[in-house]
């Protein structure tokens, strides 16, 4: 905490205070080193991180400070790569990470940026474990602590930001630094909080708690921040903890050994593989606990005797070495004798060599990112610098083709690795050069896996979840699982009804409920006896006698009625039937409610009926399908005695929704989507298949059964008796094929015609048993299709039967649904009334309230009344004038002085009036005016403020109410003056008139006062009135709702609905999405609307005749009207051709063709151009002759030039392997150059070959020549492609004119049309 950092010696000097201080002025909080231990980074308390430099611990520089942040620095951990970079993770006070790294080449602290992970970290070290030396890549860092909100514990997995990055803001994002988190406890308590954390393997972490346990977890490998749905991330281990908080964890360099420190003041050293701890644990206590016990813990690198080091309380470091692992943990702490204590005091300044004050904020300032304007300005000077850029490109260059050469070099050695021997050929990894990438690359790929992995077994493990759950919730309280059974030679499939078990409460409800309605059936048959009372006989709700008779079948459960014909019911069907009520009796709702219990149980007993038959048709099915398959059985064995390929039906399988567990099983057949098999299971999989093979076959040739039954029966167990007919054969001895039978003997021949009796014999036999074998084929598939349509019927049947118990149950579910809708109905109208009479309730007593306080106004409003007559009577009396000169009796005046006083005493103030005595009013009622104006609205008008607001009605009780009514008690001032005094008045006179003037004034302002309180109080007795009378009309309102209401709900009482089956019908009602309402719907009888319909089909047939008449008039009109227009088109047209006749030119052709002799000419024209066919078509032949055998010559000649042009391809090709060959020589005895120039080839010799690819000489003359000829022939070409083309043109030009030729003459084609017959016939 005093900011000295010491440097000594772990071994044993002659100078017990070899050490060196450095000290700073904030508190120092932690430190870590790199791999070597000659950087040590430190981090105070004031937020500053130093880099010390302790290549040489004697002399210690302080190569570089940083001032991370204002919050101080809890710890700081550290990785070093072998490249020289060391990242260091420094966690701060207020939670917050920084990232940052030390080049061992600068020893420079260069900051990347701060990680928020929203939580409070108690502790964060480097997955070192998981790191490798070689490797430049980032590492990542474990850090444990508490959700923000405190709810669980988390660990996150956070990767250190690349050593290149470049920050640009303060905080780093996740695709900087990407989070990995778990939840390592589902609910978070005081004893057991993450206190540390250390790396123990590449897959362990160690983390301890505060109740002294240590444990063993993997890293996390959730992506992003953990949630409350996270699942908990489990251990791999437990290991030794302590009896306290967990206060220190550290691992050793090599990972070989693990110690850890408690509060309890006890150190525990153990391996950090799980393996390897019995016999080699210790576990001592060393520090006070009652003084914070350990805080901080180190373990060398020794396997054998590794040194620790140890610190806590007032204790200094103690360094010492685990000699004895048997040792036995004692009970209390004891002072260790053999442990040399190093206490260093404080107060001794000797060795400090630094003094640094980092708590300077100019000297060290705060650190921040590098802007974007600072970092542009920088690049522009360096693009503006013309040496750097002339620099940067020079070395630029000179990498990429050092990149390039390097990449070539690289390619054409694995070309040469692919073309060359298998024994010579390396593997394709060999060629790997950047190890970094590769290994980065590898890492990478491998986390991916292993997240994939972890987030493929998260979700197969929360999907087994679910599916337990819901098998445990839905399936097994199941009585009957669902199921079909699928007919065997159609599509046919008839469902069961799955029925859950009932709980045993609801079964217990259910027989109290059938206890009550037989107690209720015994009642009624009580009351039906003679013996009963006839005061109880008329007991009943409603009888139906009168308006039902009991035949009524068409009535939904009407039991009276007379049952169908083919109506089957069990006795449990039954039982339940005699307890249902009949629909005229379901007047109240406990009966109601009571109904829908007996209506499910029927409907649950409807279900059970049909499930049974439908198990009956199930065995019945597995019975058919066993006698198909026995069948089939024997149909294959037949098929193969006759040795005939003839299809025979497969054997009968259930379907998959024949088996009700089927639901719970996947097959292989019902993912769609194909596994992935890696390499290396597929190689597994093949090993194991060689394997079974092998066994296999070992297993068969050391069969000794098999062997036996090879050497003893030829490899069957059949003998001959056992053989039938198709598998009998004969062989004829030797001696029969080999001798003629001319030559053989008496014998021989008895014996030839006995063998040829026998095999005809075996012949006839075989044919017999063929056709008997045929014959039981041909039976054994009739036999099958006969059983697979005996079992169609019975499917069909069952079906039948489905379809009615449908019928049936959902009935009385319908039923159910409409006395649940009766008694929900209830429900709210019971609930409305009662609202109706609160709300009544409510407004009465809100009316009894208004109609007291009105009562009560009314009589403060009379008080106030006499009161206010009092006052007039008073003023009336002041001011008269008898009351006056009674006053004035007895003081002696004369009577002209005194009617002079009189007149003074009765003059009114100037302006006095009617605005006077409005102002009056309202300074009365409002509260005094003082200001000299009023404005509008009752406010006063202040000359620099203008209108201030004042409140003319004043609260009772406040200090503008105590003004108003000191106001108008206050008497204005009088303006009469002396000089107003009559003549011969003396001054007592005048001062009596005076004071009578002034009561006359304060009775006039007290009564225009009491005049305003009596309009203000009639105002508010007539508002309190209107109150009073609408509290009365909404009670009213009220009350009749009510009995509108109650009337209502009487109506209701005796409505009951009955359901109705009709057996046919149309349904014209809308039907609506859920239950569609039929209570406004009315039934048609069928002759009704077949009558009507009758009627509408003869108004149809009327209208369609009627219809059919104007169509045929229509017709007529449409047909007269195209004749008139045909007629006039064929008018049109016969004068046409005249005008052509008359103005047709006569010709020596046409007159010949009038006067006859046309077809000799014809004639002739005909047989010339007969005979000219006839001589093109034998020329043509004669032609067509000489060009195949122009064509087979060719032909002949083409095929001797390929064969030439082969041949010399293969020299050409001879030719250019010599010529490559020996250019190759030539390069090789000539390499300072790649080619000659060699002169020009002289006249008439071949171009000499120049260089490689076969280029040779050039000859101006000979290419001139060449590309004159060249031109020649293109100009030719040109020629004759323009004369093709005009000859075309000319061509074209001499038919067009022939053809406007043709049209100078007219024609006479139109004269041997046919006149279309019909007016339909299309017109052209």
């Amino acid at each position: 905490e005093g900011g000295r950092l010491r440097l000594w010696s772990s071994c044993q000097t002659s100078d017990p205070k070899d050490f060196r201080v450095m000290c700073f002025t904030s508190a120092l909080t932690s430190m870590t080193t790199d791999y070597s231990g000659r950087l040590l980074v430190v981090g105070s308390s004031s937020g500053c991180v130093h880099c010390v430099g302790c290549a040489d611990w004697t002399r210690p520089e302080l190569l570089d400070t940083l001032r991370v942040s204002d919050s101080g620095i809890a710890k700081v951990c550290s990785v070093t790569h072998d490249a020289g970079h060391t990242s260091v993770a420094a966690l701060l006070f207020d939670h917050r990470i920084a990232f940052m790294a030390v080049n061992q080449s600068d020893s420079k602290l260069r900051m990347f940026g701060f990680m928020n992970v929203a939580g409070m970290i108690t502790d964060i070290c480097f997955h070192d474990q998981e790191v490798k030396r070689d490797s430049t890549a980032s590492a990542r860092l474990a850090a444990v602590g508490t959700s923000r909100t405190g709810q669980w514990n988390c660990l996150w997995m956070i990767r250190a930001p690349p050593l290149d990055y470049d920050p640009m803001s303060v905080d780093l994002n996740m695709q900087v630094c990407p989070v990995m988190s778990a939840k390592l406890s589902a609910n978070l308590t005081s004893d057991n909080g993450p206190t540390t954390i250390t790396s123990v393997s590449k897959r362990a972490l160690a983390i301890g708690f505060a109740n002294g346990e240590i444990c063993d977890y993997p890293p996390a490998n959730i992506e992003g921040l953990p949630t409350g749905q996270m699942l908990v991330h489990p251990s791999v281990g437990n290991r030794a903890g302590h009896g306290q908080l967990v206060s220190c964890l550290r691992t050793s360099r090599d990972g070989a050994w693990l110690i850890s420190g408690s509060m309890d003041g006890s150190v525990h050293l153990s391996p950090t593989s799980t393996k390897d701890v019995p016999g080699k644990e210790f576990q001592k206590v060393l520090h006070n606990p009652y003084n914070g016990g350990v805080a901080q813990a180190v373990v060398g690198s020794s396997s054998k005797t590794p040194l620790l080091l140890s610190t806590g309380g007032t204790d200094g470091i103690l360094a010492w070495t685990a000699q004895d692992p048997d040792s036995v943990k004692p009970d209390r702490f004891e002072e260790p004798e053999s442990v040399s204590r190093a206490i260093l005091e404080d107060d001794n300044d000797e060795g400090i060599i630094l003094d640094v004050d980092d708590s300077d904020a100019q000297a060290f300032p705060l650190w921040a990112p590098i802007s974007s304007e600072e970092r542009a300005m920088k690049l522009q000077g360096e693009a503006a610098d013309p040496v750097i850029n002339a620099m940067a490109m020079v070395q630029r260059h000179a990498f990429v083709n050092m990149v390039d050469v390097l990449r070539k070099k690289l390619r054409v050695l694995i070309d040469q690795n692919n073309t060359c021997p298998d024994l010579e050929k390396l593997d394709r990894a060999e060629f790997c050069v950047d190890f970094e990438r590769r290994d980065d690359i590898n890492a990478k790929t491998q986390e991916k896996c292993n997240q994939l992995r972890y987030n493929l077994e998260q979700e197969n493990l929360a999907r087994q979840l679910i599916r337990d759950r819901l098998i445990k919730e839905y399936w097994d309280p199941m009585r009957g699982k669902g199921c079909q059974i699928c007919s065997l030679k159609s599509k046919l499939a008839v469902s069961n009804y799955p029925a859950r078990a009932v709980p045993e409460p609801e079964q217990a409800t259910i027989r109290k409920l059938q206890t009550m309605r037989r107690m209720e059936h015994l009642e009624n048959n009580m009351l039906r006896e003679p013996t009963c009372p006839e005061a109880l006989r008329n007991d009943a709700i409603l009888k139906m006698d009168a308006f039902a008779t009991g035949q009524e079948a068409y009535v939904v459960n009407w039991w009276r009625a007379q049952p169908e014909p083919e109506t089957e019911e069990t006795p449990e069907t039954a039982a339940v039937t005699a307890l249902l009520y009949d629909p005229f009796e379901l007047l109240t709702s406990s009966r109601r409610r009571l109904q829908v219990q007996l209506l499910q149980a029927l409907a649950a007993e409807y279900r059970s009926n049909f499930n049974q038959l439908f198990k009956t048709c199930q065995e019945s099915k597995q019975g058919v399908m066993d006698q198909i398959k026995e069948k089939i059985a024997r149909m294959m064995m037949i098929r193969g005695e006759l040795g005939e390929t003839e299809p025979i039906p497969p054997d009968p399988v259930l379907k998959p929704a024949e088996d009700a567990e089927g639901v719970l099983r996947v097959a292989d057949s019902e993912i769609e989507v194909e596994r992935w098999v890696s390499p290396e299971e597929l190689q597994r999989i093949a090993d194991e298949k060689a394997r079974e093979e092998e066994r296999l076959r070992k297993l068969r040739e050391n069969d000794a059964g098999a062997r036996a039954l090879q050497q003893m029966m030829g490899g069957n167990l059949k003998t001959k008796k056992d053989l039938s007919a198709l598998e009998i054969t004969l062989e004829p001895e030797p001696w029969m094929l080999e001798i003629p039978e001319e030559d053989m003997t008496d014998l021989q021949r008895q014996a030839l015609k006995e063998f040829r009796e026998k095999e005809v014999a075996l012949k006839e036999e075989q044919d017999k048993y063929r056709k008997q074998l045929e014959a039981d084929l041909k039976k054994l598939k009739v036999e099958v299709g006969e059983l697979m349509s005996q079992f169609e019927v019975t499917l069909e049947d069952l079906s039948r039967k489905r379809f009615e118990h449908d019928a049936k149950f959902f009935c009385q579910e319908l039923y159910c649904a409409r006395l649940n809708l009766a008694l929900l109905q209830t429900v709210e109208d019971t609930q409305v009334l009662e609202r109706c009479k609160c709300d009544v309730d409510a407004e009465h007593a809100k009316f009894l309230e208004l109609d007291a306080r009105l009562d009560e106004f009314r009589a403060e409003v009379n008080d106030a009344q006499e009161e206010q007559d009092d006052r007039v009577r008073h003023e009336r009396e002041a001011s008269s004038a008898q009351h006056f000169r009674q006053q004035f009796s007895q003081s002696g005046l004369e009577p002209e002085i005194i009617t002079g006083l009189l007149q003074v005493f009765r003059a009114k103030k100037p302006g006095a009036g009617t605005g006077q005595r409005q102002s009056i009013v309202i300074g009365t009622l409002g509260g005094p005016t003082p200001e000299p104006k009023l404005g509008g609205m009752g406010h006063a008008v202040d000359a620099f403020r203008g209108i201030v607001p004042r409140d003319p009605y004043p609260d009772l009780g406040t200090e503008a109410a105590a003004a108003a009514a000191a106001a108008a008690q206050t008497l204005p001032e009088d303006d009469l003056v002396p000089e107003t005094m009559p003549e011969g008045a003396d001054e007592a006179s005048f001062q009596r008139m005076l004071e009578l003037r002034r009561e006359k004034l304060l009775a006039e302002l007290d009564v225009r006062s009491g005049q305003g309180v009596i309009q203000e109080m009639a105002y508010l007795l007539a508002h309190k009135q209107q109150e009073r009378d609408a509290a009365r009309a909404a009670g009213d309102r009220l009350q009749a709702e009510l009995a509108d209401h109650e009337r209502l709900m009487d109506r209701e009482l005796h409505d009951i609905e009955i359901l109705f089956k009709s057996r046919q019908g149309q349904v014209e009602v809308p039907q609506a999405a859920v239950v569609t309402d039929y209570s406004d719907a009315i039934v048609i009888d069928k002759d009704v609307v077949e009558s009507r319909n009758s009627r509408i089909l003869e108004l149809g047939k009327e209208k369609v005749k009627s219809m059919e008449t104007v169509k045929e008039f229509r017709k007529k009109l449409s047909l007269i009207q195209w004749e008139h227009r045909m007629l006039g088109f064929q008018t049109t047209d016969l004068e046409e051709r005249t005008k052509d006749v008359h103005m047709l030119r006569v010709t020596k052709g046409l007159q010949s063709l009038l006067r006859g002799g046309e077809e000799d000419r014809n004639r002739a024209d005909a047989d010339l151009l007969e005979r000219k066919v006839e001589h093109l078509r034998s020329t043509s032949e004669q032609k067509e002759a000489s060009l195949k055998k122009q064509h087979a010559m060719i032909a002949h000649n083409s095929h001797q030039r390929k064969l030439e042009n082969q041949m010399l391809a293969k020299k050409l090709h001879e030719l250019q392997q010599n010529v490559i060959q020996r250019e190759h020589i030539r390069r090789l005895q000539a390499p300072q150059g790649r080619g000659t120039v060699l002169p020009s080839s002289k006249e008439g010799k071949r171009p000499q070959v120049v260089g490689g690819g076969g280029r040779v000489e050039e000859n101006d003359a000979t290419v001139r020549a060449a590309q004159t000829a060249f031109r020649e022939t293109r100009g030719r070409q040109a020629l004759v492609e323009h004369t093709r083309k005009h000859t075309e043109e000319i061509e074209v030009l001499r038919r067009e004119l022939d053809r406007l030729r043709q049209r100078t003459f007219p024609t006479f084609v139109q004269l041997h049309e046919d006149r279309p017959l019909y007016p339909d016939h299309a017109m052209r």
